[in-house]
């Protein structure tokens, strides 16, 4: 059991809370938020009280950033909230009309947007470890873990965006359409077609989002995917 204080006053994180854990932090829900404690000792990098106080200020739809600051009863500062998104996965994400999808990508390139203004750069979005999800699929992808986020103040605006570009566009590629064509078809998967929707973008000096945004034509995901390479 743990005892934080928000700017809401006393709150209390039973056993019954607790969803999971990572190298910085346990991680507890209460109704819509998840609650992250930072562990006793730093094992590894973590966003500072001042790096949280940043990002507070900043309001995002998909790259989800901390809501508000968690301290001790003697106010150490002790961690973050953010907002709790459940996971439905990945097959509920490939079948979202293709209008939801594309939505998706609008938002997530307005969060961009927003982070890149102050020189925030998006990081961790796709751990070595597949069991560690940073990520959530429901009506949309959420990025939930901003915790090695980090800013870069030697590079311009543009600059940041286009690493976070890159950064979101790989992950589309490998945990998402090339994850499930190896889920959906195995041994039926021919990589070098998928992979050309990179290359294609890359030589049109264009997001993979705003290729694929041009290039669809199907209801969703899972048949555009299905397209390109069978």
């Amino acid at each position: 059991m743990k005892f934080v204080v928000n700017k809401d006053g006393p709150r209390i994180l039973f056993p019954w809370n607790y969803i999971g854990h990572g190298g910085e932090a346990k991680v507890y829900r209460k109704e819509n938020l998840a609650y992250k404690y930072y562990h006793f000792f730093e094992f590894n990098n973590r966003l500072s009280l001042e790096e949280v106080q940043l990002l507070e200020k900043l309001t995002t739809k998909r790259i989800l950033l901390p809501q508000d600051t968690l301290y001790t009863f003697f106010g150490k500062f002790k961690g973050y909230t953010t907002q709790y998104v459940k996971n439905l996965g990945l097959i509920h994400f490939m079948m979202l009309p293709t209008d939801l999808v594309l939505n998706d990508f609008n938002l997530l390139k307005e969060d961009n947007y927003t982070l890149s203004k102050k020189q925030v750069v998006i990081c961790d979005l796709m751990p070595k470890d597949y069991r560690i999800c940073n990520y959530s699929f429901n009506y949309g992808l959420y990025f939930i873990d901003p915790g090695k986020f980090y800013r870069n103040v030697k590079l311009s605006e543009e600059e940041v965006f286009l690493e976070n570009q890159n950064r979101l566009d790989d992950f589309l590629y490998f945990r998402v359409l090339n994850h499930y064509a190896n889920e959906e078809f195995g041994s039926y998967y021919n990589y070098s077609k998928l992979y050309q929707i990179k290359r294609y973008a890359s030589e049109q000096n264009i997001s993979l989002m705003d290729f694929i945004a041009s290039d669809i034509s199907e209801d969703n995901l899972s048949e555009y995917v299905k397209r390109k390479i069978l």
